[in-house]
């Protein structure tokens, strides 16, 4: 069926497009462009965590996410221009980490979660958004990147420990800087007296002071706690991480000051003239964005406080006017630092789903924002999956299933440990007394355990980065349900059908099928980047010369996907790409259209392709599993 969509999607294409389909190289490949249609929400705004904001010279802003798009919006009316889009998978393959743009603004430089080649750096023309070149040499995600002010060299910092400079005339590696113990995750370059130098800062608490043409160490300095931030004006710099706190350093990096903070600081920018300091919020305790007065002794001059949730991505749209994207809704206000007041909001058309639970036929979701409580939050509303109906819940929302960290003498509960401590990344399972396993959570299996509950003899756990995952009772992984892309809070089982939300969409998994036939493999080095489960178990079939051995876990998809407007409109679709809307919702789904890893990707209206894949009685089968 996947199969027969995609021929047909295809021959759309050719009949639409006729020239989309020819095979098409470029200096980075020598391998043809593939197509594939992958049906994808569009509800007007971002979806996923805004990760990066830059402002044009024409005053246009230019956003990144890990939903995976990098939109451009035109600041006076908040509309969307247009997007630029590159391969996108399963998960959370696709996410954009970092975007810089060159001082010409010729030269947009991209990096993210880009399937077996997460190391790499995709340059794009910023004004056409055709993919130009991909930059290899990470051997890991490449988490920031930023221009030189004179557009001459590019420099990015990455999880692989390094932060290696580019030079953009020929897009040649010229250095590659080995000074840090963990992954960079700030970098920035300076220019002084015609002599380049580098700064960068990591988890290894670190930020360092680099000289280019000399290749050498020039200052350092270190905090107690992980740097992730930097931002760098006509004179100072300054850097933030997991402390309460901002450092101000001058060019030399000797230190200037410390600026306490009442949040945890996550994103910098400096005004353009360098007299003002903006600093985003990781959340906790509040959510406040502030701006400090650096003629004033970095006086705290404003407090915004309209963002209700995590807001990293900062910047100035003039010398007055402040630009922060974050929040519960990923919405995007532009605002004024000496009044606070909003002069422009940017937000789609999606609210954020807290909590889940079912009823037979009827799903029900709310969008309040919970308190560390397993996802059991308020349910609001209910879709129920006959007529598509919905209604607003009073009274019936003790009888929907959640999911349940009771089974019998079995118990679940989370405690803080490990990496990033201040999350929830260690579930415990416990029969009576008796601790049977602890399931650790980190950076490469979605950081914590968001919402947790048991399944037959089976736990489910929903973490971030669209990490679901089910366990046996001994605590090992037996398979991944895949489809998610941001945290997922919320979780409800009804005898084999599982419910889970994350962001904006609701999706529904049947677990009758569900095989635990995981493959006992021996695996070569490098293979687990480079190949899909099932071109390792064919290689395993015909190379018995293979080292570590390890498991491949079996994927599965969901057998719905559903998307609810703040206004009530819906869209419904399969994991077959089919759909049934309501009037008017066609306009929140279209085709993402990959081209292959070395080129960029398109997005095509489904309303170009109605006759085929409109299929209210297809969905109702898959309802009906």
């Amino acid at each position: 069926m996947k199969q027969l969509l995609l021929i047909t999607l295809l021959l759309l294409l050719t009949a639409c497009s006729p020239n989309n389909l020819t095979p098409h190289h470029n200096s980075t490949s020598n391998q043809a462009s593939t197509k594939e249609a992958i049906l994808k929400l569009d509800t007007k705004g971002h979806t996923g965590i805004i990760r990066d904001i830059i402002v044009t010279k024409s005053g246009d802003i230019i956003s990144c996410s890990d939903d995976k798009t990098i939109r451009v919006w035109d600041s006076r009316t908040g509309k969307e221009k247009r997007k630029i889009l590159g391969q996108i998978g399963a998960g959370s393959e696709g996410a954009i980490y970092a975007i810089a743009l060159s001082q010409n603004e010729k030269i947009l430089a991209v990096s993210g979660i880009f399937g077996r080649t997460n190391n790499v750096i995709k340059l794009y023309n910023y004004q056409t958004g055709k993919l130009l070149r991909i930059l290899k040499s990470h051997t890991n995600v490449v988490f920031d990147l930023s221009f030189s002010l004179d557009g001459k060299y590019l420099i990015s910092g990455s999880s692989d420990k390094t932060a290696k400079i580019w030079r953009l005339e020929d897009f040649t590696l010229i250095d590659t800087i080995k000074a840090h113990t963990k992954a960079v995750y700030a970098v920035k370059l300076i220019k002084k007296n015609n002599q380049y130098f580098s700064l960068t800062a990591g988890l290894d608490h670190k930020v360092i002071l680099y000289d280019i043409q000399n290749r050498k160490i020039i200052n350092s300095d270190k905090r107690k706690y992980e740097l992730v931030y930097l931002a760098i004006s006509n004179k100072y710099i300054a850097v933030c991480g997991n402390g309460k706190e901002i450092q101000i350093y001058n060019y030399a990096l000797n230190h200037i000051k410390t600026i306490s903070s009442e949040t945890i600081p996550h994103g910098l920018a400096f005004s353009p003239n360098g007299n003002f300091l903006i600093v985003g919020t990781e959340g906790t305790p509040n959510h406040n964005v502030n701006v400090y007065s650096i003629n004033e002794n970095y006086k705290k001059v404003q407090s915004f406080k309209k963002h209700k949730n995590l807001t990293r991505a900062v910047a100035f749209l003039d010398n007055q006017t402040a630009i922060s994207a974050g929040g519960n809704n990923r919405e995007i206000y532009i605002w004024n630092i000496k009044t606070g007041r909003v002069k422009t909001k940017i937000e789609g058309i999606y609210r954020r789903i807290w909590s889940v639970g079912i009823l037979k036929n009827k799903i029900a979701w709310g969008n309040i924002r919970m308190s560390v409580n397993n996802g059991h939050a308020k349910l609001q509303k209910s879709i129920n999956l006959k007529n598509f109906s919905i209604q607003n819940l009073q009274t019936e929302t003790q009888k929907f299933h959640r999911i349940s960290t009771n089974n019998g003498t079995y118990t679940l509960n989370y405690k803080v440990g490990g990496f990033l401590t201040r999350f929830t990344n260690v579930l415990e399972l416990r029969k009576g007394n008796n601790l049977l396993a602890s399931i650790r959570r980190d950076s490469t299996n979605g950081y914590r355990h968001n919402c947790y509950g048991f399944y037959k003899n089976y736990i489910i756990s929903g973490g971030s980065n669209g990490y679901l995952i089910i366990y046996n009772l001994q605590g090992k992984e037996v398979a991944n349900l895949v489809g998610h892309i941001g945290d997922i809070w919320s979780i409800a089982i009804e005898g084999d059908k599982l419910v889970s939300v994350s962001s904006d969409t609701i999706r529904v998994w049947n677990l009758s099928k569900l095989k635990m036939n995981n493959k006992k493999l021996k695996i070569r080095e490098g293979y687990l980047k480079r190949y899909t489960r099932k071109e390792l178990i064919q290689k395993a079939k015909s190379n018995n010369n293979l080292y570590n051995t390890i498991y491949i876990f079996p994927k599965i998809y969901p057998q719905l996907n559903i998307f609810v407007s703040k206004d009530n409109e819906w869209v419904v679709w399969s994991k077959e790409g089919f759909y049934n809307a309501s009037k008017g919702a066609e306009q929140y789904i279209g085709y993402h259209i990959n081209q292959g890893a070395d080129k960029e990707a398109e997005f095509l209206d489904i309303k170009r392709f109605k006759k085929q894949f409109y299929r209210p009685d297809l969905i109702q089968k898959a309802i009906n599993g």
